[in-house]
């Protein structure tokens, strides 16, 4: 019995020992710096791992972009982590009609990035070729080693971000994004004004306060949308959920694609409103009447509908292998085509294979 507790109290020493000589040491370094950037150029910036916070310059500032970068890392050693530090810079050089500012790291010594705000437990690793060489990002092993960037770039300043895995904000900005990247936790903060292009394989999206036309492309990524949007919308997504949240006095057209996701809709929809889905489910939640046509088709999945009475002038349903679950006149279990008590607009809702659900609230 002796032994035995001799022994677990060895063990626990040595685990103890384990836990206090592994600790970490971060070191971080800033850099700054103002440049010019003429009328009608592109702002583009490579930056493979960490934020990037984008917002306009006041125009005091003139004509120029202000640059802020801070390079983080962690390692066991204070020297290894100041090291590693140093060996991260910011390239910025002029092309035609584009100002290019390229994040360096060590891809040569380190090809494993440990990102810890690429976030939840479930989130996959990422991995792509940047710049000649393969690097993979996750969000619990690799080097620590990131790069966040601060720009404040003239409104009407077109701005290309491409990364691997990013934290992405774009903070009361008047001009055009596009972001390419592998994992985003992206989201827009104030008013934004211009055109926006996101592609993002992972990660979570959300867009508030939106003008202007925006196009997005994801495939496991989730993309929110909330407050007011004005102009056109046009997401697609392949397994990742796209859910609408928002209002609208002026949307001239809503459009959300997926092949598995979900796709959600609760608030005011543009005036054409588009969703198809292959095999997720599509849920509607209205709560006043939409302006023209809503169209819902499915192949494989669900259709929930819930709105007014008032919410449109006709309203068609149709499936082929499921059913049409509702307490309109006419119609069967298969289809039913009904006059609301809306003034104008159509409700179109098809599916294949899936069961549509229709639920209409009294207007008072």
């Amino acid at each position: 019995m002796f032994r035995l507790r001799g022994l677990g109290l060895i063990v626990g020493i040595v685990l103890l020992g384990g836990l206090v000589w592994s600790r970490e040491y971060d070191f971080q370094r800033y850099f700054s710096k103002r440049v010019r950037i003429e009328p009608g150029w592109v702002l583009v910036v490579d930056n493979p791992v960490g934020e990037v916070h984008i917002t306009n310059s006041e125009e005091t500032k003139g004509k120029f972009v202000i640059v802020k970068q801070r390079v983080y890392a962690v390692a066991d050693e204070l020297k290894q982590s100041r090291y590693m530090v140093m060996m991260v810079r910011l390239n910025i050089s002029r092309k035609p009609d584009t100002l290019y500012m390229e994040s360096i790291f060590p891809t040569h010594i380190y090809t494993e990035y440990c990102y810890p705000d690429m976030g939840g437990f479930f989130t996959k690793e990422v991995s792509k070729v940047w710049h000649g060489k393969k690097i993979t990002v996750s969000a619990r092993k690799g080097t620590k080693l990131w790069s966040d960037i601060y720009l404040e770039v003239p409104p009407g300043t077109k701005v290309v971000v491409n990364s691997v895995a990013t934290t992405f904000v774009v903070e009361d900005f008047v001009g055009d994004i596009e972001l390419f990247t592998d994992h985003a936790s992206a989201m827009t903060a104030g008013s934004i004004k211009g055109d926006l292009w996101l592609t993002a394989c992972h990660g979570n999206l959300s867009v508030g306060k939106f003008e202007g036309n925006l196009f997005y492309y994801g495939e496991d990524s989730d993309l929110s949308f909330c407050d007011l949007i004005r102009g056109r919308v046009d997401a697609q997504s392949t397994t990742g959920d796209l859910l609408w949240n928002a209002h609208s006095d002026s949307l001239d057209s809503l459009g959300l694609t997926s092949i598995s996701g979900k796709i959600m809709i609760e608030g005011q929809v543009g005036r054409i409103t588009t969703l198809k889905n292959d095999q997720g489910d599509i849920e509607i939640h209205l709560s006043t009447p939409i302006q023209d046509t809503l169209i819902a088709e499915n192949a494989g999945g669900d259709i929930d509908f819930y709105a007014p009475e008032n919410v449109a002038h006709t309203l068609v349903a149709r499936t082929e292998e499921g059913k049409v679950k509702h307490s309109l006149p006419g119609g069967d279990k298969k289809s039913v085509t009904a006059t609301l008590k809306g003034d104008r607009g159509t409700v179109i809702l098809e599916t294949e294979r899936g069961d549509i659900k229709i639920k209409l609230k009294p207007v008072r």
